[in-house]
Parts: C-alpha cells; sequence; structure tokens
C-alpha cells in the first residue's frame, strides 16, 4: 500500500479515520516513536475502550512464538468485531544484515550507561548467531580472531570489545536472550498474509532494526502500510540534528497537554541533560509541568531545581569529554557547569585529578616492566596488568575510595584514556591548569574565557602567543 516516514503519519492516522484499513502495519526505527506510533493506531483501529478491552491482544516480541502469533491471526474472533495484534520489539526481520546496527545500538547505550538497553541490543546480535551472552565467556568471542568474528556476525570485528566483555560478565539490567523464533518465521507470515487472514484481524508490528531485503518486508511495502520511523544514526551534525528535532516535539507536545511551555533559553539545557532519552525526557518534561504549578512558563530555576544534575555526575561527564579528547564537548560541557552556578576553579579541581590520574597511568604505561600495552585486550589487562597495580600503593591511593578496590574496567578504561596523551603532553596540562588557577584568581579576566582557553590548549589547540613569548587570551 505505502511507505510513509515519521513526518508523514499525521497522513495515515487521517486516512484510517476516512476508512483505508490495512491488515498489516510495520513501524520500524526508534523505539519510543514506534510505541507511540502504535498507541495511535490502536486508537483509531479500536475507538471504543470496550472494544479494545477484548480486541486488542499485546505480543512481546522478544519472547514471541511466531507460530502462536499466526495461530491467533488466523483465528476469528469469539466476540465479533475487529482484533488488533500488537508485536513489540519484532525479531522476525533481523539477520546478519542487522547485527552491525544491533551492535552499534548496544554499545551507544553502555555509553549512556543505560545496560539494559544496552544488554537487549547485544543479545539479540549475538542470538543470531545462535549464541547467548553466558556463551561470551564460555567461548571467549572477545578472543575470536576477525575471520570467525566476521563468519559468524557477518561484520568486521571491532577494536574496542571490553565494554562488551564487562557487560555480558556482570549481567546488569537483566541482560536476557531472547527468545528463538527460528529462521522460517518470516515465510511462514508472509505465507498467511498471501493466503489472507479472517476480516477484521489486523497485524501490528514494531521493530527498531529491519533487514529491508527480506521478503516480508518487501511483500509489506506492496501489501500493507510501512511506517519509517528510523533516526540518523551517530553523532554528526545531521544525526544530532535529527535527534534533536524529535526530542524538541516530544517536549512540546508533553508540556502542551499541561498547558505549559519552556522558556526560551532553558530549552537546549533540558535537552542537554536529558540527552536522547525519548522517555526522559517526557518524565522530565511532566515533572517539571506539575512542579511549576499554576505558572505557564517553566523557568530556568525550575529546571535546576528539578533536573539538575549532580555535582559529581557534571565533572565525570567533563573528565569523560577530555579523556576522549573532545574539544567541542568539554567546551559545551564546562560552559554548562558555570551557567549553573558552579566556580570555574571548581571545575579546574575535577579536571586537576582526572589529569592527575592520567599522568600517573600514562607513565605506568610506558613503564615495559608493567605488561602495558595500546590495544590490549581486557581480558588480558585483567591478567598481565591489574594484579602488578594492586601491589602499588600510590595506585591505591589515587584511585581507591573509602578503602574500596577501584573496578578493574574503570582502571581500564582510564588506561585508554590515557592513551590519548604523551607523557610530555600531560605534564605539560599540569602547567596549563596552574597558569588558568593563577589567571581566575588574580588576572581580571572572564573565568570562561580562562576556561575555553585551557582546555583548547590541552586538547590539542595551540593558543595564540606574541612574538615575545607571553600567552595571549
Amino acid at each position: 500500500m505505502a511507505l510513509y516516514k515519521k513526518n508523514e503519519f499525521g497522513k495515515l492516522l487521517k486516512s484510517i479515520e476516512d476508512g483505508s484499513i490495512s491488515p498489516v502495519y510495520l513501524l520500524f526505527g526508534e523505539r519510543y516513536l514506534c510505541r507511540e506510533a502504535a498507541a495511535g493506531l490502536v486508537l483509531r483501529l479500536l475507538p471504543d475502550e470496550a472494544a479494545r478491552r477484548t480486541g486488542l491482544k499485546t505480543i512481546d516480541g522478544e519472547q514471541e512464538n511466531p507460530a502462536a502469533t499466526i495461530g491467533m491471526l488466523k483465528t476469528y474472533s469469539l466476540f465479533g468485531g475487529r482484533q488488533v495484534f500488537r508485536v513489540s520489539d519484532s525479531q522476525i526481520f533481523h539477520s546478519r544484515v542487522v547485527a552491525e546496527k544491533l551492535w552499534e545500538k548496544a554499545q551507544l547505550a553502555w555509553e549512556e550507561k543505560d545496560q539494559a538497553r544496552a544488554g537487549r541490543y547485544l543479545a539479540q546480535m549475538l542470538a543470531l548467531a545462535e549464541l547467548t551472552p553466558a556463551d561470551w565467556q564460555k567461548e571467549d568471542i572477545g578472543a575470536w580472531p576477525p575471520a570467525r568474528w566476521q563468519e559468524a556476525f557477518g561484520f568486521a570485528r571491532p577494536e574496542e570489545l571490553a565494554w562488551a566483555q564487562e557487560l555480558c560478565a556482570t549481567a546488569k539490567g537483566g541482560v536476557v536472550p531472547p527468545a528463538s523464533f527460528g529462521a522460517d518465521g518470516g515465510d511462514l507470515l508472509l505465507a498467511v498474509l498471501e493466503a489472507g487472514i479472517p476480516p477484521g484481524n489486523i497485524l501490528i508490528l514494531l521493530a527498531e532494526t529491519v533487514d529491508r531485503r527480506k521478503k516480508l518486508f518487501k511483500h509489506l511495502e506492496k501489501h500493507g502500510v510501512v511506517v519509517d520511523l528510523a533516526l540518523e544514526a551517530g553523532t554528526s551534525s545531521a544525526a544530532r540534528a535529527d535527534q534533536e528535532a524529535v526530542l524538541k516535539e516530544i517536549v512540546k507536545h508533553t508540556l502542551d497537554g499541561f498547558g505549559k511551555k519552556l522558556e526560551l533559553k532553558a530549552l537546549p539545557v533540558f535537552l542537554e541533560r536529558v540527552g536522547f532519552n525519548p522517555l526522559a525526557a517526557v518524565m522530565e518534561a511532566e515533572k517539571l509541568a506539575l512542579f511549576a504549578g499554576e505558572r505557564t512558563t517553566i523557568t530556568m530555576d525550575d529546571l535546576n531545581a528539578m533536573v539538575g544534575r549532580t555535582r559529581e555526575e557534571a565533572i565525570f561527564e567533563l573528565n569523560e569529554a577530555v579523556g576522549r579528547r573532545d574539544p567541542a564537548a568539554s567546551l559545551i560541557i564546562a560552559r554548562r557547569l558555570q551557567e549553573n552556578g558552579m566556580y570555574p576553579l571548581a571545575v579546574l579541581s575535577g579536571v586537576r585529578n582526572f589529569l592527575r590520574k592520567l599522568l600517573f597511568i600514562r607513565a605506568i604505561s610506558e613503564d615495559a616492566g608493567a605488561g602495558y600495552r595500546e590495544g590490549l585486550s581486557y581480558a588480558a589487562f585483567q591478567k598481565a596488568v591489574l594484579p602488578g597495580l594492586a601491589e602499588n600503593r600510590n595506585f591505591t591511593a589515587l584511585f581507591g575510595k573509602k578503602g574500596k578496590t577501584p573496578h578493574p574496567f574503570a582502571v581500564y578504561k582510564s588506561f585508554q584514556q590515557a592513551e590519548m596523551f604523551s607523557l610530555t603532553e600531560l605534564k605539560q596540562a599540569q602547567a596549563e591548569l596552574l597558569e588558568a588557577e593563577y589567571r581566575i584568581k588574580g588576572s581580571g579576566l572572564p573565568a570562561s574565557l580562562v576556561m575555553e582557553n585551557f582546555l583548547l590548549a590541552i586538547l590539542g589547540h595551540t593558543p595564540c602567543r606574541p612574538k615575545n613569548g607571553n600567552r595571549v587570551l
């Protein structure tokens, strides 16, 4: 029938209201958008609440048995009227073609500290090779040679595997392998759809990732309705713009429901704090609307009171950006910290501690006797390097907290961050930091300007200097 883009979804809803009904709807792309769109479809297909109670069947795609779903789809309603079968997180369109996308989604979720989401994506990817997260340790998948990885998953073996090993080892966030639906699940459904299903039975499939080459997908493009709710992937300016546009619309729609609006200057701060997490954006917007009470405009003060970050979290994000050697992110976060009332010297203090750790780690990594080399796997790091560090009093004093041993993966990540800087650069960074502190305390220059100059200096951008050698800010 038709393929709709996310900005055309309103047209689809209007066509349903006008009586144009398809037996099958496929919604794929961003998970939150798919679920919201499916809710809109259900309200149009089953407008009567009593009809929804009896006519709506919800199915978890991660635990789905497609044969059982197909059986229900072929069955006439006992109560008469329309039946809608809504399958969330369907994996019937998965194949090795989508394995790399699942890996990228899992890695991004891990970086965003969403272990539940990372675990779900990783489990789905492993299932394509008939593996589970538990097999990561048993099979030592992290040590597989590139050729075996390529054969199993259909894409080149990534350089960074430590996070996946850590995720599988800890199994945090409920990492559960998805149910196996068999390679013929899509073919079975296709055969049933081609033969025809009872009038009034409607199937809604929600999937984050699909293989467009599958026969089932091509059939739905021609004979059903497919809605593309995917967002631009990655961290490019185009991707961020796409994600930001979606979040802005979600926030506006949520606040409109309360008769509220967000102060103009508060919107970018809200988006930066929430990150690309549509569900979190809805929850935080609702919290702000309730906090504002009778006022129609939500202010920056409201935002700081209800969606503010702790000092520790904010400094951690700045250090992460510095550790990635990302000037743009570092400047943005440092500016946000100061806008939110954190004193510049406090910001520098957090960076100072981070740089001290990197300097210490870099010095160790350049010692051949320590056993560390660039590119060392997490498993090898635990065996060859970590035991020696545990005996180093300076290390435990610098990295330990209240007598607790630092997490091995956190230490491993510190070594990876230290690889981004030479020993000379880290020593120079200490001097740059001391100079920045002196300037904030006594030069009379704007602290924000001093902070920006410091960050650009340590992250590879050489500040301007006049011919006499004195630095110009």
